[in-house]
């Protein structure tokens, strides 16, 4: 799928930067982290630097950078975090992100990251199908993080075909009850999958011809 280029967003405290091109951006440690954290809220660590996405206050102490929730905000940070909050495109340690705005009757916005050469797509809060337009916004995604199940606001439909439009090389659902991974593995053809602590990977170990699913065991 072709990376097409945001338009810029206002901000006072940072500086717009185009990013949607997984350009070098950081070989400081050897491999790139995610961890889950149950609901929306992930850590990761890469480029030397850790990312907070959508997780709760009491878990962002140790993130140098904060992407909040579409459904929280405003929270307090440290001293020091630089917080994403609004949509644009921005760059900050090493580290490129975008919050694009997405909906039509119920907005929201999705958080794309792009961290040692990898481009991490988050769908927080997407209440409704994306357009042709939008998914072109998005662009290359290398990992898609999506939710599923009964606390997903899209259908098991809506879920398959933003997936088959958005060509994730790896897909991590979140947001689900126990027993939910299964099922959706099964319904998309993948079998038994094993539950993983965290995963561990670099840009040059992502498939190249096929779409890998991870379940990730939600840290307390």
């Amino acid at each position: 799928m072709e990376i097409k280029n945001l338009g810029t967003f206002q901000n006072k405290k940072l500086k717009n930067i185009p990013l949607l091109e997984n350009k070098t951006i950081s070989a400081r440690i050897p491999a790139m982290q995610i961890q889950y954290f149950g609901q929306l809220g992930f850590l990761l660590r890469g480029g030397g630097t850790t990312v907070a996405l959508a997780l709760p206050p009491e878990k962002i102490d140790s993130a140098e950078i904060v992407i909040t929730s579409t459904e929280d905000e405003k929270i307090k940070t440290a001293s020091g975090q630089v917080v994403f909050d609004w949509p644009g495109e921005y760059e900050a340690k090493g580290v490129g992100v975008a919050l694009i705005p997405v909906g039509n009757e119920n907005p929201s916005r999705i958080a794309k990251i792009i961290i040692d050469d990898i481009s991490i797509v988050h769908l927080d809060g997407v209440r409704e199908a994306l357009t042709e337009k939008e998914e072109e916004k998005i662009g290359n995604v290398d990992i898609l993080l999506v939710s599923i199940g009964a606390n997903a606001a899209l259908d098991e439909k809506q879920i398959k075909n933003t997936i088959e439009a958005l060509e994730p090389k790896i897909l991590i659902p979140m947001n689900f009850a126990a027993g939910e991974e299964a099922a959706f593995a099964k319904n998309l053809g993948l079998g038994e999958v094993e539950e993983e602590v965290d995963l561990k990977l670099k840009a040059s170990s992502l498939p190249a011809d096929r779409m890998e699913l991870h379940i990730l065991r939600p840290r307390k």
